[in-house]
């Protein structure tokens, strides 16, 4: 139910959605990135860095975890 090939007539943003046309998906920019995902409703984007702040916080601080 997501309409994904519409998106990319979209002009959602103030710059290109990728920095190179021709370009694959490591070209695109952050926030079309961001939007793709949310549309979807899988929410990785969310996640990612989460274990290593969660342990960086377990180390530096363990007393404040209890």
């Amino acid at each position: 139910a997501t309409p994904e090939l519409e998106y990319g007539r979209m002009n959602i943003g103030s710059r290109p959605s990728k920095r190179k046309p021709s370009g694959g998906i490591e070209s695109l920019r952050a926030i079309p990135w961001i939007f793709a995902w949310t549309q979807t409703r899988f929410h990785l984007p969310v996640w990612l860095g989460f274990g290593g702040a969660f342990r960086h916080a377990i180390q530096k601080d363990i007393k404040n975890l209890n």
